[in-house]
């Protein structure tokens, strides 16, 4: 709390109070002191002029000087007064205070002069007989034709003392009055004072918005009640319009917020107003570097200063202003506009939206791009189809040859457009998200193996050598089997197709510490020795119908989608494409795919059989129906040959076909990940080898069907002799490996099973 004499408003108006109080005082006092002082002489006047007229009566006549002395001293001690008595011609005949014989002519006293004159007179003067101020009255006594004037005087200083005297009885009333009245002031001072500064702090905490304080109370009916009610009342008011302003700016700031186009609001003079967080990102600029800056320093782009200019002469009651712009960084922006208006004819501002359009038009071109592109692949099939067609429909050729030649190159040509319609339908699904993919841990091996199944033939009519290496310990990867088979061949096709012949394939498997987040990591690179690509062609391989040799590319059946949908398989598993090329060295085509932490490696069962061409192949075709979900199964050799046809015969008569398997040599299995190896090896002539790793050895002693002697009838009964030996064993094993406890007897030691 704020002592009294620190409080500005009390001392003011105490020092007001004070200052009023003592002029009010001191000429109170002042004019009652003269007051007094006026009355007090005038009444002692009348008291003397009375006694006047009585010692005139007393005093006898006598005209020598001096005779009246002795009487005029003893009635002057009766009375307390200095009595003289003046003749007609100013001759003093009588005195109480001096001889009157020796005092001076009295004619030219005023008061002597005013008596015989008027008949009395007055006066106050300094004495020069007693050497002090005197009051003096003076009678005029007629007894017929004599005249004398009778003076009695009195000291003034007895006037001076009774004034003074009541003087300081009136100042010590009037300064116990001013006190009282200081104190009365103080107190409604400190009230007033008290009521003010509530009106002070009331608005104050009212101008910075604060409402939480208690409102003013009402209290009285003066004019400073009045005010408070007056400011009690406004400022509620102002708290329910802010509230009100406030909910709304909280509803336009969420507005502005959720926006996706960027909202800009600027004066006639093009400074920025109001801009939302969108615009902001639009034109990366921060809220430093447009404030109090002008709309075209937001963006320097000249189409920003058409904009301004066409705004500034458009018609806005007719129209909406709208229009689409690019800008130096290759975006687009559709912008519309509408006139700001504040309730005046004239416009304050304008309301400019923008709508990022990039993607839009680049959709547009690329759409445009890619009808153009479709429309143009699919013309050249279709040309020579509809063209030979027409041959043979109009003008058959008698050549039988040249007939089957027409009928080739039609089939090459639909095939090619089926190849394309395909692709074209699995790009759609991937860009669309139509066709959900399912994500499970896929290994890499066995993706590998499945896809190298399709090319082995190729490769091989091509003169292509295909193989592949893998790292240990190679994580999972998580990610849509199917498609990332499709990625693979697509990648292998390209590899195996503009490789030349006597050239080489090679898919590896490795670790990859591609991003933070993810420790497991996994590139399968797909390298080959072909031709290579420029370096300006690497950043447009992955685009829709782009060839770097559009007359090669048509000519070995390419459809320019391959690597497009090698692309968007990529980005839909969270990966990365990467491809290197040197010219007439070759390419890799490097894949990053995300693993999932580390898992117990599935069981892995190998079919070894020298040739791996019949009693491996149809083992291994059992195995696959027959195994539970996460078993892998490999066969192999040691001089694989190719697979037997009765082989492919016998196995499709129970059901299966192992046509889509391909003979694989030893060295192309992940032998580290193996469990189990089944030789079947049953004459001496073969060699079976004993591989040196920690794996279950099982031995099934099968002759070799295709090196039996007769008639066809005679081999294919011995191929299904041992298709059903081999069936029995494989239903027995996989019966053991799903369920262990079943064989519990089993040792350390290779087993054979007879």
């Amino acid at each position: 709390m704020k002592r009294p004499w620190n409080n500005r408003l009390i001392y003011t108006f105490f020092l007001s109070y004070l200052a009023i109080i003592i002029l009010l005082s001191l000429g109170f006092f002042l004019y009652s002191r003269n007051l007094l002082h006026d009355f007090y002489a005038s009444s002692l006047g009348k008291v003397m002029e009375q006694k006047t007229r009585v010692l005139a009566r007393q005093l006898p006549w006598s005209d020598k000087p001096g005779s009246l002395d002795s009487i005029c001293r003893t009635l002057a001690d009766e009375l307390g007064l200095r009595i003289t008595v003046i003749a007609q011609n100013g001759a003093v005949i009588g005195d109480s205070d001096e001889p009157s014989d020796q005092m001076e002519n009295h004619g030219s006293r005023p008061e002597v002069i005013e008596a015989m004159s008027r008949g009395a007179g007055s006066a106050v003067r300094y004495s020069t007989s007693v050497k002090h101020d005197l009051l003096y009255r003076a009678y005029r006594q007629n007894d017929g034709p004599r005249q004398r004037v009778l003076r009695v005087a009195v000291s003034f200083s007895e006037v001076q003392d009774v004034t003074r005297s009541l003087g300081r009885t009136l100042l010590v009333g009037l300064l116990l009055f001013s006190l009282f009245g200081l104190g009365v002031a103080y107190f409604f001072s400190r009230r007033l004072s008290n009521r003010v500064n509530r009106l002070a702090e009331f608005s104050k905490a009212v101008a910075e918005g604060q409402f939480a304080q208690p409102i003013l109370p009402r209290s009285g009916d003066d004019e400073l009640n009045v005010l408070e009610q007056n400011l009690r009342d406004m400022s509620l008011k102002i708290r329910d319009n802010i509230n009100a302003l406030r909910s709304e700016k909280e509803k336009l700031d969420s507005i502005l917020r959720c926006m996706v186009e960027g909202l800009v609001v600027i004066d006639p003079k093009g400074k920025v107003l109001l801009i939302n967080e969108q615009a902001k990102t639009m034109f990366g600029v921060s809220e430093e570097q447009i404030r109090d800056g002008s709309f075209v320093e937001i963006s320097r782009s000249p189409a920003m200063r058409t904009i301004l200019k066409e705004m500034s002469e458009f018609d806005f009651a007719k129209n909406t202003y709208s229009k689409r712009v690019s800008v130096e960084d290759g975006r687009w922006f559709r912008v519309n506009a509408v006139s700001l208006r504040n309730g005046t004819e004239r416009p304050s501002g304008s309301i400019l939206v923008f709508h990022d359009i990039t993607e839009i038009q680049r959709l547009e071109t690329v759409r445009s791009d890619f009808v153009a592109n479709v429309s143009h692949e699919l013309r050249t099939p279709l040309t020579a189809i509809r063209g030979y067609v027409e041959t043979l429909l109009q003008h058959p050729p008698s050549d039988p040859a040249d007939a089957n030649q027409f009928l080739t190159i039609i089939d090459r040509h639909s095939e090619r457009l089926s190849r394309l319609t395909e692709d074209l339908l699995v790009l759609s699904d991937l860009e669309s998200g139509t066709r959900k993919m399912t994500f499970k841990p896929v290994e890499a091996g066995q993706l590998v193996q499945r896809v190298l199944e399709v090319f082995w033939d190729r490769a091989a009519k091509r003169k292509v050598s295909l193989s592949y290496s893998f790292s240990s310990g190679l994580p999972f990867i998580l990610g849509d089997y199917d498609r990332l088979q499709q990625l693979f061949i697509n990648l292998v096709d390209n590899a195996v197709k503009y490789t030349p012949s006597g050239g080489s394939v090679t898919i590896t498997a490795t670790h990859a510490h591609f991003s933070a987040q993810a420790d497991a990591w996994v590139e399968i690179a797909v390298a080959d020795t072909g031709a290579g690509i420029a370096e300006k062609d690497l950043p447009r391989l992955t685009e829709r119908f782009y060839r770097v040799d559009k007359a090669r590319s048509r000519e070995l059946g390419g459809t320019g989608l391959g690597l497009a949908i090698v692309k968007h398989i990529v980005l839909a598993h969270g990966g990365e494409l990467k491809i290197e090329s040197i010219i007439n060295k070759g390419t890799t085509a490097r894949v990053l795919l995300p693993g999932v932490a580390a898992q117990k490696t599935p069981d892995a069962t190998l079919f070894l059989c020298t040739g791996n061409s019949c009693r491996s192949q149809m083992a291994e075709g059992f195995a696959r129906q027959l195994v539970r979900d996460g078993h892998r199964v490999y066969s192999a050799g040691t001089a694989p040959k190719e697979i037997h046809p009765m082989a492919i015969q016998v196995m499709k008569e129970v059901g299966i076909d192992i046509s889509g398997q391909h003979s694989k040599g030893v060295e192309s299995i992940p032998l580290n990940q193996i469990q189990r190896i089944v030789t079947l090896c049953g004459e001496a002539a073969e060699n079976c080898p004993t591989l040196p790793q920690k794996a279950e050895h099982i031995h099934w002693p099968l002759r070799d069907p295709a090196l039996v002697q007769g008639s066809q009838d005679e081999i294919l009964r011995s191929f299904r002799a041992v298709r059903d030996q081999i069936q029995e064993r494989a239903e027995k094993l996989f019966a053991t490996v799903s369920n262990p406890a079943a064989d519990s007897s089993a040792s350390e030691q290779p087993r054979i099973l007879n």
